[in-house]
This record gives C-alpha cells, sequence and structure tokens, in this order.
C-alpha cells in the first residue's frame, strides 16, 4: 500500500510538472526574458508614450520661431466676421514673423528639449528597473527548480530507507514501530517536495507577469553575469551607468532650462508684420510693412518674480535630489556586495558541511546495520543533509540575485536585453 502511495504521488508531481511545463513559450534563457519583458511590459509603453507627447510639446515650443497668419473680413451685410471689430474697418490679411524675442523663444524650446531629455531619462530608469526585476525572477524560478531537485531527491532516498526497514522487518530484524517512522518521514518529504513545486509555480508566474508571455529558465545565466569582481572602480561605474543618476542629472538641467525660460518669460517682442488690406472705404486694395513691438507686464511686473522665484526654488530642490540619489546608490552597492560576501562564505562553509554530512550519513548507515546506531538516528541525519543542501542551494540562489543586481546597477544587464538598439528604434 506504501509503495502505491509512493507511485501516486510521483505520478501527480511528474503531471503537475508536465502541465506547467506544457505551457511554456518557446523563448528560453534570461536574454529571452528581459527582451521579452522590455517588448510587452505595460510601464514600458506608458512610458514611451510620455516621451512622444514631449516631443509633440517640443514641436510645438519650435513653432514659436514661424510666421503667425490671420484673417479678418466682412460679410456683405457690413458686420464684421471677427469678434469686437469695426465693421467700417476693411479686411485685412495679417502675417507676423518673430524678429526678436529677447531669447524667450529659444528659453521655451531649451526647456520643452530639457522636459523630453528628461522623460527619456525616466524611460531608461523604468527599463532598467523592469530589468533587474526580470533577472532576479528568472533566478527565483532557476532556484525553485533546484529546489524540486533536492526534495525530489530527500523523497528518492526516504523510499529507500522504508524499502530497507521493511525488508529488515520481513526477517525480524526491525519493529513495526521503525517502519511508521520511516513512512511518517517520507510523508514529510513528499510535503517539502509539493512545497518546492509550488513555490516553483509561484516564480513562474512572477515570471510571466514581468515578461508577459511564458518564458521558460532551463538555461543557466550566464557565467559572465555571475564573475562580478568588487573593485573600487565600482562605484565609479555605477555613478557614470545608473539610469536613477542620469535621470537625476536631467532634472537638474530640466530646472535650469526652467530658470532660464522664468528669466525671459517677460520679454518683449519685435515682430515684422506684413499686412494686406481689402474693402477700403475708397475702394483701394493697399499693403503694408511694419515692425511691431508687443510687450506686456502681467501683475506689475510681481507674476514674473514669483515665476523666476520658483524655478530658482525647483533647481536648489532638483540639487539636492542628484546628491540624495548619489549617496542612496553608494549605500545599496555597499549593502549589496556585503551580502554577496556573506553569502559566498557561506556557500564555502555549507559545502564543506554538505561533504561532512554525506560522510556521516554513509558512516551511520554502517553503524546502524552493525546495531551501533539507532533507526531514529538516521533518520535524523538523512533530515539533515536535505536541510544542508537546502541552505546550500538558497545561499548560491541568493549570491546570483545579488550578483544581477549589482550588474543591473551598472549596466551590465543591457546587451543581453539589446537594449540599445530598443533605444536607436
Amino acid at each position: 500500500m506504501l509503495n502505491f502511495r509512493v507511485r501516486d504521488f510521483w505520478h501527480r508531481s511528474l503531471i503537475s510538472c508536465l502541465l506547467y511545463a506544457g505551457s511554456a513559450a518557446h523563448a528560453d534563457g534570461l536574454g529571452n526574458a528581459l527582451q521579452a519583458t522590455l517588448r510587452n511590459h505595460p510601464a514600458v509603453a506608458g512610458q514611451q508614450a510620455q516621451v512622444e507627447a514631449k516631443r509633440y510639446v517640443t514641436d510645438q515650443a519650435r513653432s514659436q520661431r514661424y510666421p503667425t497668419l490671420s484673417a479678418r473680413a466682412r460679410t456683405e451685410g457690413g458686420d464684421s466676421i471677427a469678434s469686437n471689430d469695426d465693421s467700417s474697418e476693411p479686411s485685412v490679411l495679417r502675417a507676423r514673423q518673430p524678429v526678436w524675442a529677447f531669447g524667450r523663444i529659444s528659453n521655451n524650446i531649451s526647456f520643452a528639449n530639457a522636459e523630453m531629455s528628461t522623460e527619456q531619462a525616466d524611460l531608461l530608469r523604468v527599463r532598467r528597473e523592469l530589468m533587474e526585476h526580470t533577472a532576479v525572477a528568472y533566478a527565483q524560478v532557476r532556484g525553485s527548480e533546484e529546489n524540486i531537485d533536492i526534495a525530489r531527491q530527500n523523497v528518492a532516498e526516504h523510499a529507500e530507507l522504508l524499502a530497507q526497514i521493511e525488508r529488515r522487518m520481513e526477517g525480524q530484524l526491525a519493529t513495526s514501530a521503525d517502519a511508521r517512522l520511516a513512512a511518517a518521514r517520507l510523508l514529510q518529504a513528499r510535503v517539502m517536495l509539493e512545497r518546492a513545486i509550488s513555490e516553483w509555480q509561484g516564480a513562474q508566474d512572477d515570471l510571466m507577469g514581468l515578461t508577459q508571455v511564458r518564458v521558460t529558465a532551463n538555461e543557466s545565466v550566464p557565467t559572465d553575469l555571475l564573475a562580478l569582481s568588487e573593485s573600487a572602480h565600482l562605484l565609479e561605474w555605477a555613478m557614470e551607468y545608473s539610469a536613477e543618476i542620469l535621470l537625476k542629472e536631467q532634472q537638474v538641467g530640466q530646472a535650469e532650462a526652467e530658470v532660464e525660460k522664468a528669466k525671459t518669460s517677460s520679454m518683449p517682442t519685435i515682430y515684422l508684420q506684413a499686412d494686406r488690406f481689402y474693402d477700403q472705404p475708397d475702394d483701394r486694395d493697399d499693403s503694408q510693412v511694419s515692425l511691431v513691438f508687443e510687450a506686456s507686464l502681467d501683475g506689475l511686473g510681481f507674476a514674473a518674480k514669483g515665476r523666476r522665484g520658483e524655478a530658482a526654488a525647483g533647481h536648489l530642490a532638483a540639487r539636492q535630489d542628484l546628491s540624495l540619489a548619489k549617496i542612496e546608490l553608494k549605500q545599496e552597492l555597499e549593502h549589496l556586495q556585503r551580502k554577496r560576501r556573506l553569502q559566498t562564505e557561506l556557500i564555502e562553509l555549507q559545502t564543506m558541511s554538505l561533504k561532512d554530512l554525506e560522510s556521516l550519513l554513509a558512516s551511520y548507515q554502517r553503524q546502524y546495520e552493525s546495531g551501533t546506531k539507532s533507526w531514529l538516528d538516521l533518520l535524523n541525519i538523512q533530515r539533515e543533509l536535505f536541510e544542508q543542501r537546502r541552505q546550500l542551494v538558497q545561499a548560491h540562489n541568493e549570491w546570483v540575485i545579488y550578483s544581477l543586481q549589482l550588474q543591473a546597477r551598472i549596466g551590465g544587464l543591457d546587451d543581453l536585453a539589446d537594449l540599445e538598439e530598443l533605444q536607436d528604434g
């Protein structure tokens, strides 16, 4: 009966794995996962729309350099089409070309360009952030698969122990209590395997939430991404390639452009104006070219002063945000490097401990057969061996995750995701 339950359990586990793998996409590997996220995630599409919107704002700002055409005409009844116009005035076609705006138009264009550059930097930040999340999710799927492997091995080893104790019972060398204890431990091993499969399925769902398509994680993380030397230049690389720092720098540039825009917002404009008059009282059609000086002073100049003060305060705030971002980036790098070093040490210690436990298990097996160790001792060392394997897998998986996060901070995932090609496109 027990062997039947074991076979039934393996059958259900295999079916679960096959069903889940059957919905997998054709793509495989970390590179495909990163590219799928950048192609399909709504956050990327939304930020790209923001960049496109700012591009139209830039075009609108440039249009201030172009001439403006206007027309005013009268109906046959003598009423002017344009509002607030005297019907006795002639019809006129007017063209106005800005000649000199004292830097106001140029600063408006510079500010619009700075806004678009900020949105482009924010798009890079969104992409890099999603790439990091995807890399972590991919590594977690890989770690979950390794947990399934060791849990499956644990079930097989407990099944062998149960078969051993059943054979000894047949020879009256063991009691039924020993068999029940072995069966209970086998049941616990099954539960651990079921839990590992459930965690793997959850990790797959998290990865699909980023990629929006099923991407398998059969390929290992490229070794060149994990061979990260913790040099003194790592912080310099992060400062140079960090999307968060780039965004803050663009925001400082935008704030500077806003200061210049505020300085010239109340400047006058000199136009070259050409008028063509029709239907004059003496039935003459005349043309006229003139220079027009146009200026306004809102709120006796206090409005312009307020705009300049607001822009200056925004510039100061942007510079402080940049300084804070650099401090936080340095802290994050030190934190990740410290945790990565800790996992490296744990891997070395747990690897040695695992070898000792495997030797100890073999020794306990011989001592049990010779009668110097109890059946409980053998089952306990088997449980300890599984736990040590699980901790080693966890330590290695966390080491991989910290390595990928460090790579993301310095732009190390860009080539794998073909990010440069996306930006050019």
